[in-house]
């Protein structure tokens, strides 16, 4: 089968908004996969079933954009403790631990595999572990650990740490790096921040800076893997297929929940019909392969239910 450049768009769907045809033609088009939106669990996995039954593809990557809680998108999954009670608990490591393998287990009772979290930034809003670095990678690391064992995909984010935006690059080298750098050989992706940070690249929002994920993220720190888009309706953008490209052209692979996928698309294929990115989509389609083997490599599937009342039960005991 030959390499569609749709492959490494992931579009968004809003259940009660989004429209269920226009998707399918989506999913027939070649898409990697979804980023799924205020739905209910049986809504999600009905939805799921259906694209990967329209898809080209033997599998899809069904991705859970959340920065707490898995309820954020499957509105009647159960909450876990959150990202910042977890430090107060006497053995933060273990509630970290249970709260990823749990998150996966849901997802994947679901069909969703491939879950956009953790936040690793420090101590800057409700969705972080802590101000303390050190501390940020332990947890952190012990929620990978959960989601992976769980048999779903992470994504670290949002580099370079939004904490860090005024910082000067030596500052953020002492603090908002350390749980990068301690976590890239277990980050499946990294996801780059909407923000701008001026002591880097006064003129661009990290997801569109050279400086920032060439410069900084892959050359400086040695980054090897994946990094995907910031969702791109939520990036203030005006112009969604050239933000795209500029983000390809920067080294980003996947590009996740545009507005309008189509356009995105059309602008990606049109650039590879000027002789350029196939390297980089060749790359990308690879890596999807890859994380795809792995999820096929994890723990069976529950059902919703059992997955569901699995986790209300673990921190009812606690």
């Amino acid at each position: 089968m030959s390499i569609k450049p749709a492959r490494i768009v992931f579009p968004g769907f809003w259940f009660g908004k989004s429209d269920l045809k226009q998707a399918e033609e989506l999913a027939r088009s070649g898409v990697g996969g979804f980023c799924l939106y205020n739905a209910k669990a049986q809504q999600a996995q009905d939805f799921i079933k259906r694209m990967q039954d329209v898809s080209p593809y033997d599998q899809l990557l069904f991705c859970a954009d959340i920065c707490n809680h898995l309820n954020e998108v499957i509105i009647d999954a159960p909450a876990l403790p959150s990202n910042a009670q977890i430090c107060h608990y006497e053995l933060p490591q273990d509630v970290a631990y249970r709260k990823g393998y749990l998150t996966a287990r849901m997802a994947l009772s679901i069909g969703i595999n491939w879950v956009l979290a953790p936040v690793i930034d420090l101590g800057y809003n409700a969705y972080t572990f802590s101000d303390v670095p050190l501390q940020v990678t332990q947890i952190a690391g012990d929620f990978i650990a959960g989601l992976s064992n769980g048999g779903a995909l992470n994504c670290i984010k949002y580099f370079p740490g939004v904490s860090g935006a005024l910082k000067t690059l030596a500052q953020l080298e002492d603090a908002e790096f350390i749980p990068y750098k301690h976590m890239f050989r277990r980050a499946d992706a990294i996801m780059p921040s909407d923000m701008i940070f001026p002591n880097i690249d006064n003129d661009n929002q990290a997801m569109l800076s050279d400086k920032v994920i060439q410069g900084l993220l892959k050359k400086r720190l040695n980054y090897k893997g994946c990094v995907v888009s910031f969702p791109l309706f939520k990036g203030r953008l005006k112009y969604e297929g050239p933000s795209a490209v500029k983000m390809l052209h920067c080294k980003v692979e996947n590009i996740l929940a545009p507005k309008e996928a189509q356009t995105v698309i059309d602008a990606i294929e049109r650039e590879v019909n000027k002789g350029f990115l196939m390297d980089e989509i060749i790359h990308a389609v690879s890596n999807h392969e890859m994380f795809l083997s792995k999820v096929a490599a994890g723990p069976e599937p529950l059902s919703i239910h059992e997955a569901f009342e699995m986790a209300r039960k673990d921190f009812q005991k606690k």
